[in-house]
């Protein structure tokens, strides 16, 4: 049977849930919420829309600092209506339903890795879909929903990342913030940044490499992946040019 809101669920607990149209909530629960993007979320949301970075963060987010971490906190901007809908949500579901952000993913569930358990988040009273009869299995779900594994542009990111322990770790420093949120998030400005700055002159990339990011997204937030481990924690994430040691010893 589903959970109270609150308890702790694992992988092998089951609660029941099935969200459809014509539940009389369908959609509520995509107002006026706050949806966390992850860096994979905007990798993929602006390439649905065929929007470059920098002008999806401009019209659809609002961006944050984490007082735990010190780094951006990217939220995805609900609508300036009287219910403050997400701006992708339709009568019919969501516009973007196979790109949609992890967080989406995961509803009505939500993982707290402090205790590395999931709880049940939406309001019974208010959440048809709790009272439907389809049962599922946490795995099952999670499987199903996308939501089981990080997505691959995420888990560079989280290796990326992984050293640091917050807040220990936090960061103090607005231009490190601004870094970070620019490997992160906007990658079509990362991309300007590796082929317009020093960068270039700096980290020893390979010629075929650097020919590749110019329109591989994908090899691009590697490379911005890397480069962030490199600055955070690990110095050999990245080779730099023979150069710079000679000025170095100099």
């Amino acid at each position: 049977m589903t959970q109270p809101n609150g308890e702790r669920l694992t992988f092998s607990s089951t609660f029941r849930f099935d969200c459809r149209p014509g539940l009389s909530c369908f959609t509520h629960c995509c107002r006026d919420v706050n949806i966390v993007l992850t860096p994979g979320d905007v990798f993929r949301l602006k390439r649905r829309l065929g929007l470059p970075s920098y002008e999806f963060l401009e019209k659809y987010t609002v961006t944050l600092i984490s007082r735990i971490s010190g780094l951006p906190v990217v939220l995805l901007k609900m609508r300036e209506d009287a219910d403050k809908q997400c701006p992708f949500v339709t009568p019919e579901g969501c516009a973007v339903y196979s790109d949609r952000p992890w967080a989406c993913r995961m509803y009505p569930l939500d993982y707290d890795t402090d205790i590395d358990s999931y709880r049940i988040i939406a309001d019974p009273a208010k959440c048809r879909g709790l009272q439907e009869g389809k049962e599922w299995y946490i795995e099952d779900w999670l499987e199903e929903q996308g939501a089981l594994k990080p997505s691959p542009v995420d888990r560079m990111y989280n290796e990326a990342t992984k050293r640091l322990e917050f807040p220990r770790d936090r960061i103090t420093n607005p231009e490190i913030a601004r870094m970070y949120f620019l490997a992160a998030y906007d990658l079509d400005n990362f991309r300007r940044f590796v082929l317009e700055t020093k960068f270039l002159k700096i980290f020893d990339i390979p010629a075929n490499l650097v020919e590749r990011i110019k329109t591989d997204d994908m090899e691009l937030a590697r490379l911005a992946a890397l480069w962030l481990k490199f600055g955070f924690s690990d110095k050999n994430a990245l080779p730099l040019r023979d150069e710079i040691f000679d000025q170095s010893v100099r």
